[in-house]
């Protein structure tokens, strides 16, 4: 390996590595809330990136995509944890996270080290089976908030930021069946996925937002790109980059679903 190779290498791990100063401000539950949930989206977006880098696909610069994801994770936890000092349950939760994020993100920076292909779909393997632990604590700590909150509709909160982290999902999942990984639980992870898009598609026409005209706008997108996944789950696999556009598109039309009800 070339020495500037090895020091741009050692200096892209050493920014992984280092702890934040100026972390982001969290100011409120309902700021909690709506973090917490598009970060466990984030979580599938980094593995996705990490697949991409290692099926040598630059679309959207995965490496950069990548490396802000692993920052951004961080930054939250260390940010909630700042913010809520005497909150047990809260502490507990980011401790379990990062524990067990400790683990993945080392699996993660194998695509940022030119490794092998099978050293890399090895960790995408690992990341696949572990990364649910870190996505378990975050979604404590979002019904944590949501518990103590006065939201109304907390159902329907749920949902929108079920599609926003579904999107995310199906797009993972369906890059690693295309990279051929040896992992038997994809297609019931695709499946799984589906089934909680469309579960939270239906709690969302039910619910009161449909009243305002641009919820019922951003649902009915949402609906349309979870037929797009449905259609593209029982095609033959090929690569194409769509269904990672589509899925960009339908997270950020959860994430304005998601807004609106938090206001």
């Amino acid at each position: 390996m070339k020495l500037l190779q090895k020091i741009y290498i050692a200096i892209i791990v050493f920014s992984l590595n280092y702890t934040y100063t100026h972390a982001m401000e969290i100011n409120n539950d309902k700021e909690s809330i709506l973090a917490l949930g598009m970060e466990m989206s984030n979580m599938r977006d980094m593995l996705e990136a990490y697949i991409m880098i290692g099926a040598k696909v630059e679309y959207k610069n995965p490496t950069q995509k990548l490396q802000d994801g692993i920052l951004h994770y961080e930054d939250l936890l260390l940010s909630i944890q700042k913010k809520y000092p005497d909150d047990t349950q809260i502490q507990a939760s980011v401790t379990a996270s990062l524990k067990a994020w400790k683990h993945v993100k080392k699996a993660m920076l194998l695509a940022l080290n030119n490794e092998t292909l099978e050293k890399m779909k090895k960790g995408a393997i690992f990341i696949h089976g572990n990364i649910r632990t870190v996505i378990k604590e975050l979604a404590k700590m979002k019904q944590h908030f949501l518990d103590q909150s006065n939201i109304n509709n907390k159902d329907a909160l749920n949902a929108s930021m079920e599609i926003a982290a579904s999107s995310r999902r199906l797009s993972a999942h369906y890059m690693m069946d295309l990279w051929h990984l040896d992992d038997p639980t994809i297609q019931a992870h695709w499946n799984k996925g589906l089934k909680i898009y469309g579960d939270s598609i239906k709690v969302l026409k039910n619910s009161s937002y449909m009243n305002d005209k641009k919820f019922s706008r951003l649902l009915k997108q949402c609906i349309s790109y979870h037929r797009y996944f449905t259609k593209m789950g029982n095609k033959q696999k090929i690569y194409s980059i769509l269904i990672d556009k589509k899925a960009d598109i339908a997270f950020r039309k959860a994430k304005e679903m998601t807004e609106i009800i938090l206001q």
